[in-house]
């Protein structure tokens, strides 16, 4: 790789020397430009300045696993932690509660150095599937407020919205996102930080203006507030990125929303003509979904109980009642799953949970059901100091078929599902129920 330092030839040190390739006649030199997952450049509207007339939200709950845990153990409120290093010194720092960095305690440094920083900074483990499950039930509830293809979930703590056809203003919009806070906050008891403006970018953006717990809109009329930020605050633009920015005077985004086209092109190529155009708010892209009808990738199902729980028998007729309602679910769809999982809340808020593959993908409440009960007796059982308080089943991998029974080598358990749920369908849930035993 070519390592030359930079002597005033701005493009010169960013390319990949191809002397030796059999295309060198052809293609010289190859840009070293990393891939960013902000818009193709096929949905940035050439003929369009502005995104108008759309209302897009940014949704980011704040300091996700840290705050989950400090929510789970109300001992470590208000206390510097980590989470994901584990006990000891060792591993890498995932995410840090606020009073952690409020220390200097950043994502990806090392435990050692961040205790180095913070000596009392408290080191937890991630617990991967719990912070999944939490997520899952989010989408959830903001699937039954906004149609399928308006949701789109860009990582674990964050996602997308287009409430353009559940809006009509930004007053609504604004009412919609404090709803959006509200219903977070009543059924997992989180914050959240949310940016709300008429792109996806400057939606982005925007959720950084008011962490924790706040909410920040970005309009044509304060678009000033996104072009005088630095232009590392942009989305996409990485460290390298800002090095050469600086080297053609470019500073805030806004120095980049005026800058030269050509003179960018010349630089970045194509990904500098997204990144001008972003800065310049025009931003066309929407939510990225499946083409045709979309397919989940995931379905969940988390029941609290009121009183919590410690009976063998108890807990499996909670479970058996779970499976059958994800099934159904999936079946209305006509999807299959490859994976379940279960998570357990205990009365002391302590998390617990697991999953596992399937020998082959299905919709069987039979199967699913006895897979879910492997992983149950793998995990902490309950006792009457130490009881359940929260049940959680999902399931992910998911297919879609036409048919409902897919066991085609064991006819003896072909089971009309397709009915049973119609039966549902009219006459309640508790209408008719499976025997799902051992036998």
């Amino acid at each position: 790789m070519h390592t030359s330092k930079n002597n005033g030839k701005l493009s010169s040190s960013f390319f990949i020397p191809r002397d030796a390739s059999r295309s060198s006649h052809v293609f010289k030199r190859v840009r070293m430009m990393a891939s960013y997952c902000f818009p193709h450049h096929k949905d940035l509207n050439h003929k369009i300045d502005i995104n108008r007339n759309r209302f897009f939200i940014h949704l980011d709950l704040d300091a996700f696993f840290a705050q989950v845990e400090q929510r789970d153990n109300p001992k470590l409120k208000g206390k510097p932690i980590s989470v994901g290093g584990g006990e000891g010194n060792r591993g890498i720092i995932m995410t840090a509660s606020y009073e952690a960095r409020a220390k200097g305690v950043e994502i990806g440094m090392s435990v050692v150095d961040a205790k180095r920083l913070c000596p009392e900074l408290i080191s937890l483990p991630s617990y991967g599937t719990k912070y999944e499950a939490i997520t899952r039930n989010i989408i959830e509830h903001m699937l039954e407020l906004l149609p399928e293809d308006c949701v789109e979930q860009y990582s674990i703590d964050e996602c997308f919205l287009d409430i353009t056809p559940v809006v009509k203003d930004y007053f609504e919009a604004a009412k919609f996102a404090w709803m959006l806070k509200t219903l977070i906050r009543r059924i997992e008891n989180l914050t959240v930080s949310i940016g709300l403006s008429f792109n996806k970018s400057y939606a982005k953006m925007a959720t950084k203006m008011n962490k924790p717990d706040g909410l920040f809109i970005v309009r044509e009329e304060n678009i000033d507030v996104i072009h005088n930020l630095l232009v590392k605050k942009m989305w996409g633009v990485g460290h390298r990125n800002e090095i050469r920015m600086h080297s053609l005077g470019i500073r805030t985004i806004g120095e980049l929303a005026n800058s030269d086209l050509h003179v960018i092109h010349k630089e970045f190529g194509i990904n500098g003509v997204i990144l001008r155009k972003i800065a310049r708010g025009e931003d066309t892209s929407g939510i990225n979904a499946a083409s045709g009808e979309r397919v989940e990738k995931s379905f969940s199902h988390n029941h609290t109980l009121s009183d919590a729980i410690y009976e063998a028998h108890k807990a499996e007729a909670e479970i058996k009642r779970m499976t059958e309602y994800v099934c159904r679910r999936m079946r209305a769809k006509d999807l299959i799953a490859d994976h379940i999982g279960l998570s357990l809340r205990y009365d002391d808020l302590g998390y617990r949970g697991d999953k596992v593959r399937l020998c082959h993908a299905t919709n069987s409440e039979k199967e699913l059901y006895h897979n879910a009960m492997e992983i149950y007796r793998r995990l902490p059982q309950p006792d009457p100091l130490h009881k359940i308080r929260t049940f959680g089943i999902f399931v992910y991998d998911l297919f879609k078929v036409s048919a409902y029974n897919l066991d085609l080598f064991n006819r003896d358990h072909l089971i009309p599902f397709k009915q049973i749920d119609l039966l549902k369908d009219k006459y309640g849930e508790n209408i008719i129920r499976l025997g799902l035993g051992n036998s």
